[in-house]
């Protein structure tokens, strides 16, 4: 089919959780009552009454006065720093896994030049294309599948849809908000990495934005999807289905259902990425 690739979008969220431990010390002083002297009464015959000793004068006590309390000054915040981007994808690998709990997030994660890949990926969406190299390793397993209605006429067969439900079940598992936090962390690095692209000094935010926004656009179909095969390679049927860009034909490609999964988990990682980003 024209301009359908067997990639499919992905959705990197991008969060660092800090736990503040506050500790309570509570001092109890307990004092003993004295006991008081039981004192017994004796009959005796007096005796003759001693002169007075004069005491001599006590010496006079010195009390020490107390030695100063040294302030203690108070201790830095740490500091997080990013690590170069060459050397950023242990960095990427350690914090991806924190934001969901599906395990087949791990394979997504294999590569090298993560943030390299996602930026190169990104940036093609947000020009309407899908690039094949840098998410290669997420082409769906098994063959794009039609059924014929007639000789000119065919339609993409549901169960050509199921090939993608693993890909939107990982990523409907991200969590939103701290994808978007893990994401504001690595804003350095994903903007080096985009610089390296030729762009100047356009920021990324704009690029991922605009990604998102095509996405979002795309229509969802719930009926047959009707193709046409006037060489070799299927095209859809339908001219405005057609003249949309290969990301959205490819989101289309993945079925209704997973096309809805995936639009709303993309809506809420742009409502997040607003709210951080402060746009």
């Amino acid at each position: 089919m024209s301009g359908i690739s067997e990639n499919k979008p992905i959705v990197v969220a991008l969060l660092i959780v800090v736990a503040a431990i506050v500790a309570l010390i509570t001092f109890f002083l307990m004092t003993a009552e004295d006991e008081k002297p039981i004192v017994k009464e004796e009959i005796s015959i007096p005796a003759p009454t001693p002169p007075p000793k004069v005491e001599p004068d006590p010496e006079p006590v010195v009390i020490p006065e107390p030695e100063p309390v040294e302030e203690s000054e108070p201790e830095e915040e740490s500091i997080f720093v990013l690590p170069l981007l060459n050397e950023s994808d242990q960095l990427i690998r350690d914090g991806v896994v924190s934001l969901t709990r599906h395990e087949g997030i791990n394979a997504w994660l294999s590569p090298n030049e993560l943030i390299r890949k996602f930026v190169a990926f990104v940036d093609n969406v947000a020009h309407g294309q899908v690039a094949k190299e840098p998410v290669r390793f997420l082409a769906p397993e098994g063959p794009f599948l039609v059924t014929t209605i007639n000789e000119t006429t065919f339609a993409i067969d549901p169960a050509s849809y199921d090939r993608y439900d693993r890909f939107t079940e990982i990523v409907v598992s991200i969590d939103a908000r701290r994808a978007s936090e893990f994401y504001h962390l690595l804003r350095p690095l994903v903007q080096k990495a985009y610089g390296e692209l030729g762009y100047g000094d356009r920021s990324f935010d704009d690029v991922l934005f605009e990604a998102i926004g095509r996405l979002l656009e795309t229509p969802v179909l719930d009926g047959p999807v009707r193709l046409s095969r006037p060489v070799v390679m299927f095209k859809y049927e339908d001219e405005k289905l057609e003249s949309l860009s290969p990301a959205q034909k490819q989101l289309i490609r993945m079925g209704p259902r997973n096309s809805r999964m995936l639009q709303a988990k993309i809506s809420e990682v742009a409502l997040e990425l607003r709210a951080i980003l402060g746009r």
